[in-house]
């Protein structure tokens, strides 16, 4: 006798590309709700654009007088341009997933044939490019106030990006780690800002002065993200020497620097794509 049997549903059914969102659209709607959501956060817009621009017109304005202040003023811009970017990535990026970890959302996102890698991505496509626009605003506000920027060469502003955008991926993997850490969301950002702000000042103002550093660290300041991403930069940007004023140790030049960040960024980025898996996606993160 014929006997009716229910149809089963496998974990590879709901995945088939004829119902599941193509990736790349994933990746791009990410983007556009991560800048919606930003361009609509005030206090995102203060720490990622208004506060780098403040702290650069405080402290790196006024320079020694002579002919190389120009140069002075373009490297501290720089500085604090890698700052602006390093509080978008970490600090506005840790701060979104944890509201999002916070309010339940990803208990929806859970039940749908979402990638965790478009995920990621697409929130970081879209922190970058307010990254770039809270470095690209500290460059024109150093310019405004006097800043004298070079080019060393043709591969200048393509090595330059391709450190921050390096450096910001690099910060984005951190803030996916802080936000599994930290269960508390209204923890996240007073934590990220003092990394950030901590960072900065224990690396001698991102590079800037290692003099400042506590020793043995002055001669370590070429192998710290923040500090030589901005290095990088100020080295390709300006006309400062690699044994110049904020030496030593001498700036960074070689490829072996991106190199280096590159592998921070390989290492650190593979452990954040096994916690947004497991933890988040897989697990019960924000339950």
């Amino acid at each position: 006798m014929a006997t009716d049997t229910e149809p089963t549903t496998t974990v590879q059914d709901r995945y088939e590309p004829t119902t599941a969102v193509p990736w790349l659209h994933q990746v791009k709607a990410f983007a556009l709700r991560t800048l919606r959501e930003l361009f609509r956060n005030r206090s995102a817009l203060f720490w990622g654009l208004v506060s780098p621009v403040f702290f650069y017109v405080l402290f790196g304005v006024i320079v020694p007088q002579g002919p190389s202040s120009g140069a002075y003023k373009a490297s501290n811009a720089v500085a604090f341009g890698v700052f602006g970017a390093f509080s978008v990535t970490l600090v506005i990026f840790a701060a979104t997933l944890s509201a999002d970890l916070t309010n339940k959302r990803y208990r929806k996102l859970r039940s749908l044939p979402i990638a965790p890698s478009a995920d990621v991505l697409g929130r970081f496509v879209g922190g970058f490019a307010l990254a770039v626009v809270s470095f690209s605003l500290v460059l024109a506000v150093g310019l405004v106030t006097g800043a004298s920027f070079a080019l060393r060469g043709l591969l200048s502003i393509p090595i330059v990006l391709t450190s921050l955008f390096l450096f910001c991926l690099l910060s984005v993997a951190a803030a996916v780690l802080v936000a599994a850490v930290i269960d508390e969301g209204e923890y996240i950002v007073g934590v990220t800002n003092m990394l950030v702000l901590g960072l900065f000042f224990v690396t001698g103002y991102n590079g800037l002065v290692p003099g400042l550093m506590p020793e043995p660290l002055p001669g370590l300041v070429n192998y710290v993200p923040n500090a030589l991403a901005a290095r990088l930069g100020i080295y390709h940007l300006t006309t400062i020497g690699p044994n110049g004023p904020l030496s030593p140790p001498p700036l960074p030049t070689g490829p072996e620097y991106l190199a280096l960040l590159a592998g921070y960024t390989v290492v650190i980025g593979a452990v954040a794509s096994v916690v947004m898996r497991r933890y988040i996606y897989a697990g019960d993160g924000g339950e």
